[in-house]
């Protein structure tokens, strides 16, 4: 793990630099980390295996290089368990941005569009919107939730002889459960 880290952060240093070398105040090279926390966890926790320990430092390494040698270049890290995140990694970052679970507008920003193409009106995606908001002490559905389970259940429902129909879609997302809020464990 500590060679691939590495590895992704030499090729960013080497594209950024080249950036650098040109002169151009234009552009930058992004190194995106989704689940950051797989790659970045505290390593106060104390089932870290030596190697994953490595890996974390190797990380802190790599960001720290990029801002020594003030490369044009950002690290974005993704992640829904920030607190899980390693304190030295967390102290680097220069922005933090939370993404919270869609609201209503958020909701119906998302679906509309994919359910107006299936013929819903507007009162159809009123009713899954509603359906996916939180209920029964439960948080409202998140956006994985909408885009890869929703959607995908109604109209695998109705495949491969059925019209797809709005009563149905909001009897489908009354009955499945948002993903639940993540708790950590540490």
């Amino acid at each position: 793990m500590t060679q691939l880290i590495s590895g992704a952060f030499d090729y960013t240093v080497k594209e950024a630099s080249a950036m650098k070398a040109k002169g151009s105040n234009e552009g930058a090279v992004i190194l995106l980390v989704d689940e950051a926390d797989a790659l970045a966890q505290s390593r106060e926790t104390a089932e870290m295996h030596h190697e994953d320990v490595s890996g974390v430092n190797a990380f802190i390494r790599g960001v720290d290089r990029l801002a020594n040698e003030r490369l044009p270049a950002a690290v974005i890290m993704c992640t829904n368990r920030y607190e899980a995140l390693d304190p030295a990694v967390k102290r680097r970052s220069a922005e933090h941005l939370i993404f919270g679970r869609p609201d209503d507008d958020g909701r119906r920003a998302l679906l509309g569009p994919r359910l107006a193409e299936l013929g819903f009106s507007d009162a159809d995606v009123d009713a899954i919107v509603a359906a996916t908001g939180p209920r029964n002490g439960l948080p409202g559905f998140t956006y994985s939730d909408l885009t890869q389970r929703l959607v995908p259940s109604i109209v695998l429902d109705a495949y491969p002889s059925k019209p797809i129909e709005p009563a149905r879609a909001v009897a489908i997302a009354r009955a499945l459960q948002p993903s639940p809020q993540f708790k950590d464990q540490r």
